[in-house]
This record gives C-alpha cells, structure tokens and sequence, in this order.
C-alpha cells in the first residue's frame, strides 16, 4: 500500500517518529512532515511547519496521500485534515489510539482509513503508562463485567502491565468464554480465571472475591441504557446499586486496596433511573470512607455494544432510515481505548477520592452521527426526527449544579466529592422490600429518587 508514495506525515511526536522508519522500511518516501511542535524538533529537515500549513503544503506539493501519525489527536483535528485532504482528491490513513498499539514493530500495518470513531470520539488524552504500570504491576486484579466493552478493553490493556493475574467476572457465559479465548486462545488459563457471577448474588459475589482474594477491583458491571433501565427501574436498584453494594462489600471483605467504580455522566444530570442509580453509586464508593476507592465518570463510548452508533448502523443498513431524537440533541463521546485507559489512569490519581470526570471536550450533535453513518453506510437511508425517550435529556453534562470540580495532574480530568453514602443504609431502606421485581414501576423510580436524595 505504501511502497513508492509520497508521503505527508501529520505528527512527529513518540509515535508518529517511530512511524516514519517504518513507512521508510516499507518504501515509502516520506516527503512533507507537519508538526505544530515545529519549531521545537531539530535534525529533521522535512519538517515544514504547523499542521495548520497542511492546505499550502497540499496545494504545493506532489503528495501520494497523507497520514496521521499522532497518537494524542482529536477528532475535530482528524476531520479537519480528512476534509483537507478531500479537497486534493487524497486518501488519508491514521495511526489507531497509543492504548490499542501492542507493537512498534510493522506500525504502517495498522493505519487504517479514519472511521466515525476517528471523526467523532478521539481526544487528547495523555495516559501516564508508568504511573499505571507501579501501581498494577504484580497485583491481582478483579474486572466485573470483563466481558462487557468497556470491561475487555480494560483486561486488554491490563495485560500488558505485568499483573500478576486478572479475574474475569460477568453473568454473560459467552462473553467471558469470547474475552477468556481472546486473552490467552484458550478456556482456562490461570493468569485470566474466569467467574461466572451475577452481582446480584450477594454470596456469590462475596464467594468469589473469598476465592481470588483481588488486590485490586475495577467494577464496570452494570445495565447502562436508558430505555431500558426507565421502563424497568426495579432492575437498576437489583443490578446497578445492590449489584455495586456487593461488590463493595466484598472488596472491603478481602481488604481490596484499591477500587473503581466505572459511572456515566448521566449520574451528573439524574434525570433517568440509570443516572439515578449510577449516582448511587458513586456516593457508596465514596460512603466507604477507605482511600483508593474512587469512581470514574465519562461520556458516552461509541460503537460500543447497544450504543446510538451501532443502532444508527443497523437502522440504516436493515430500515432505511435513521431516527434522530430531535435536531439539536447532543452527547458526549469517547472511544473504547479512551474509556479503558481512563478506568486505569483513575488508579494512579495522587488526589483524594472522589469521582474523576474526564472532560471530553465538545458534545457532538447526534444529527451529525446520523449523517456520517448513513455516508459510510452507502445507502439512502433517511433521517427521522423523533421524540426523546422518557429519562433522556436533550443535552447531557458532565457536573451537576450543586459539584464544584476541581483539578488534577492530569489537564483533562477534574475531580468531584459526590456526597457520601453508607451502603447499610441502601441496604436497610430496600430491606422491606420482599421482591424488588414485584414492585410497580412508579413505587421502584421513587425508591431510585428517595436513595439518591439520602
């Protein structure tokens, strides 16, 4: 693909350096490097300036196609040089996220065309490696819902710090035999035990960590889509708070020194019953009153499984059109690696804890989604503007009114102290409760309401 092009090389930093032998290596020649540390980097005469230069360089230029070789780029910058590049008639290709890099080796192999995820949901988080590999290296670690999106790309990531061994816990019998073949290309493998566990089943749960006995626990099962959690809030008191309160419990049982609780910005706006409920949550992990339990709250991770990406993709593809709940709705986006890499971060902040936001920068119109799906998809899929559901908001945010946010080490993340929550009071307060499933929708929203106001 690459042999005998001329190339343009957007970003000279870690990754986009070592990208450049190796296009050299594969035959390439690279002609233009564009860098908007320009001025800084020496011993590079290929380099011509900012990439704000791209369209002069574009026009002046005998270009073959451009690539995008900086590992820490936002998706307004991987769009604009995708349209830039449009303009010359180029194809572009871009290096994936530093956290879904597992070699230097052959990198011209795993740049790709950008897709959505590159055009909507990359930031510029910069991820300390080395403060995460101190703080998990040797350690055991339990993933809850491993084999949910955000839980396997954080057991990917794992496994390249030297952890002594990870639990993979999910109540999905063929997500953990996927991740647990993913890891190790087999069932059973020490280093990855698997354990088929149900939250909600308190002594199961409390069993399990007794068996593995974790060192460090990162809790990213739960039920996280709002349709689903609004017509059926008994299922995010039984799964999303009594599911956390065992957790807990169990973390505390085994002397767990370290724990995540993975949240959602909708715990900031509690305007449904799954922000309600992952709120909750946040304020039972701070209720431990234990340093190193924290929680970690972020946007929405696209083309993870059930998102509006992937919805809006199947609606196209098998309905013809694609239902957009009103023009100016937007939401907060973030990738998969992003997401993972957060919950890992989150371990090494120096800061007291609380729950750590990742700003993401600029909330994307879904109508903007909607449109780049149906030109990827290739059809003539139409556009349907629709009503919001009952407990979504027509734009999301990442602090509630009554959180003053704070700084951290790291530019992007800002810290809040949710109130704290004693989960025995949870547990008393439901305790009258003989079937939470037997309650009517309205009595199960109010408990969700009367929890979160504790």
């Amino acid at each position: 693909m690459y042999s005998d092009k001329k190339i343009l090389l957007v970003g000279y930093g870690v990754l986009g350096s070592e990208l450049l032998v190796d296009l050299e290596k594969a035959g390439a020649v690279v002609e233009v490097i564009l860098d908007d540390r320009h001025s800084d980097i020496v011993g590079e005469n290929r380099i011509r300036g900012p990439v704000s230069d791209l369209p002069e360089v574009l026009d002046q230029s005998n270009i073959d196609l451009v690539v995008v070789g900086a590992s820490l780029i936002t998706s307004a910058m991987i769009s604009w040089v995708n349209v830039q590049t449009q303009r010359f008639d180029l194809p572009i290709y871009v290096a994936p996220e530093r956290s879904e890099i597992h070699s230097m080796d052959n990198l011209h192999e795993v740049t790709r065309r950008p897709g959505i995820e590159d055009l909507f949901a990359r930031s510029s988080l910069e991820v300390d490696q080395e403060a995460i590999s101190n703080v998990v290296a040797g350690q055991r670690v339990m993933v809850t819902g491993a084999g949910g999106s955000i839980g396997r790309r954080t057991v990917l990531q794992l496994a390249r710090f030297g952890v002594e061994s990870v639990g993979l816990l999910d109540r999905d019998d063929c997500l953990l035999h996927d991740i647990a073949v993913e890891m190790s290309g087999q069932m059973f493998d020490e280093r990855f035990p698997l354990f088929h566990v149900d939250i909600q089943n308190r002594g199961q749960v409390l069993k399990t960590f007794e068996s593995f006995h974790p060192d460090i626990v990162l809790h990213s099962a739960a039920l996280k889509h709002v349709t689903t959690l609004e017509a059926n809030p008994a299922n995010a008191l039984s799964v999303n708070v009594l599911g956390t309160a065992n957790v807990l419990e169990a973390s505390i049982a085994v002397d767990s020194g370290l724990f995540v609780n993975v949240s959602t910005d909708k715990a900031a706006s509690r305007v449904g019953s799954l922000g309600l409920s992952k709120f909750i949550g946040e304020r039972m992990t701070r209720g431990e009153g234990r340093a190193g339990y924290r929680s970690v709250r972020f946007g929405n991770v696209i083309g993870s499984r059930g998102s509006v990406l992937s919805s809006f993709r199947l609606q196209a593809q098998h309905h013809g059109e694609v239902n957009v709940r009103g023009e100016t709705t937007s939401r907060f986006f973030m990738t998969e690696g992003e997401a993972a890499s957060l919950v890992l971060s989150t371990l090494a902040q120096k800061e007291p804890d609380g729950t750590y936001v990742f700003e993401v920068g600029e909330p994307v119109e879904i109508i903007r989604l909607a449109n780049a799906v149906i030109a990827e998809v290739g059809n003539q899929a139409e556009i349907r503007i629709v009503s919001l559901e009952p407990g979504e908001a027509r734009h999301e945010k990442l602090f509630a009114d009554d959180e003053s946010p704070s700084n951290t080490s790291v530019p992007e993340v800002r810290r809040v102290e949710p109130p704290p929550l004693d989960r025995s009071l949870v547990r008393d307060r439901l305790a009258s409760v003989d079937d939470l499933f037997d309650l009517e929708h309205d009595v199960a929203r109010q408990l969700l309401e009367d929890l979160a106001a504790l």
